[in-house]
């Protein structure tokens, strides 16, 4: 062996290296990185592969829940044709799952009635907020009540837990943490009060209709009946009416 010339010897290794086993472990290793780089790339969200990914999955989704929900004011349908509607929609089964808790949530223990007063939603709402109304000091929740002056018959109803406005400004009503948007028009009255479609409606700042949330108070309960459930809203206060309780 330490005769053979240096030629000698790398043609000899090179012999044994090609006759064994590692030349193909090493093509593996290597082509294992291609592969990976490629679909890698070909997954990653700007690529053709996730577009269409993307676009399968939006296709699938319910279209129009909102609406869908709308076509009945019992809380078994509204649960049953939700839930149907996310399995049909091929969505994967974890989404499908907390999809249905979120909607056995919203719709629990909940009598949809034919009216909803807002003189017992918002005083619910002080209720809720008492405790930490008393911690801050506040005297009365935000609440305004504004009759549209250019379409008629409409109302919007703003109201937000903390009155407190910003040193700088006046808090505008579109940054309130809640709202009601009210059709009354060609709706009759109830007890002699104006009464209306809720059309739009928001909670703790989240529009109602683009996403689930988890309502489980009494005041979420009675705005998911006038939005969901087709409750009429029943327009029997002042928006001065209400205060909070350490403050009578």
């Amino acid at each position: 062996m330490s005769n053979q010339t240096l030629e000698q010897l790398l043609h000899a290794r090179i012999s044994e290296f090609t006759a064994s086993e590692r030349p193909k472990e090493i093509i593996d290793q290597h082509v294992e990185k291609m592969f990976a780089s490629v679909i890698e790339d070909a997954f990653r969200s700007y690529g053709d592969m996730g577009k269409a990914v993307k676009e399968a999955i939006q296709a699938a989704m319910p279209g129009n829940v909102s609406s869908m929900v709308e076509l009945t004011r019992y809380n078994s349908l509204i649960a049953n044709a939700m839930k149907e509607k996310w399995e049909q929609s091929g969505v994967a089964s974890d989404m499908v799952r907390r999809a249905h808790e979120a909607i056995d949530e919203a719709v629990s223990e909940l009598e949809v009635p034919e009216f909803v007063s807002l003189r017992k939603l918002l005083a619910s709402f002080v209720e809720e907020h008492a405790e930490q109304a008393m911690e801050n000091q506040w005297d009365a929740p935000r609440i305004e009540i504004e009759e549209s002056d250019s379409l008629d018959g409409h109302y919007h109803i703003y109201f937000d837990k903390d009155p407190s406005e910003p040193s700088y400004s006046t808090r505008s009503v579109y940054r309130l943490d809640n709202m009601l948007a009210v059709r009354a028009r060609g709706i009759d009255k109830h007890d002699d009060h104006d009464t209306g479609e809720v059309y739009a409606a928001q909670i703790d700042g989240s529009i109602m209709g683009k996403k689930m949330g988890v309502w489980r108070n009494d005041w979420q309960k009675q705005m998911v009946a006038l939005y969901y459930g087709g409750a009429k809203l029943v327009i029997d206060c002042d928006a001065d009416d209400f205060c909070y309780p350490h403050n009578y």
